[in-house]
């Protein structure tokens, strides 16, 4: 059975800061697992909107009943693809693992949306299926719930990176 998982979130920051943080994410203090990360390739479609394709490097620990089929760690590449629409504030973002997906397959989606002037809100769906016989539900159950723990993390390190921009504006702008 196919698992989802669906969050929203908010940040105190314009549309512009929270977009070059998503862009700029890494690293931050709260993704250590993030061992590197690059973008394959960019362009401003005929719209106007900025496509970017992106790939990272990460890490995790492992669930002991897996560990005897793939060892104790997994390092992971994962694809991102983003679209950024200036005109109308909104960011689209997919990502999704490229290998390992026999053992997990873990799909996500994200939707940002200027509110306010001051704020962007985010929307997310995450799709998690597994092919592994005989453990496709614990696979997916367990990737879910590391998942939800580790949102927290996510978030802070975005509005971390969004705090460090904003304060680098202001120190620029007090100095000039």
């Amino acid at each position: 059975m196919v698992q989802f998982f669906e969050t929203e979130n908010e940040y105190n920051h314009d549309f512009a800061t929270a977009t070059l943080a998503y862009l700029n994410r890494y690293p931050n203090p709260y993704a250590k697992h993030v061992l590197s990360s690059d973008t394959l390739s960019q362009e401003i479609d005929k719209d106007g909107k900025l496509r970017l394709t992106r790939v990272a490097v990460k890490t995790g620990r492992l669930p002991n009943f897996i560990k005897p089929f793939l060892g104790t760690s997994l390092d992971s590449w994962i694809v991102e693809k983003i679209i950024i629409d200036p005109k109308n504030s909104v960011m689209k973002t997919y990502n999704s693992n490229i290998d390992h997906q026999k053992f997990i397959r873990v799909e996500e989606y994200l939707h940002y949306t200027a509110t306010s002037a001051n704020t962007t809100k985010v929307g997310g769906k995450v799709k998690f299926s597994s092919n592994f016989i005989g453990f496709k539900k614990k696979i997916e159950d367990w990737s879910k719930k590391r998942f939800t723990a580790n949102l927290s993390n996510t978030r802070m390190g975005l509005a971390h990176v969004m705090n460090n921009l904003q304060q680098r504006r202001w120190q620029s702008r007090t100095a000039a």
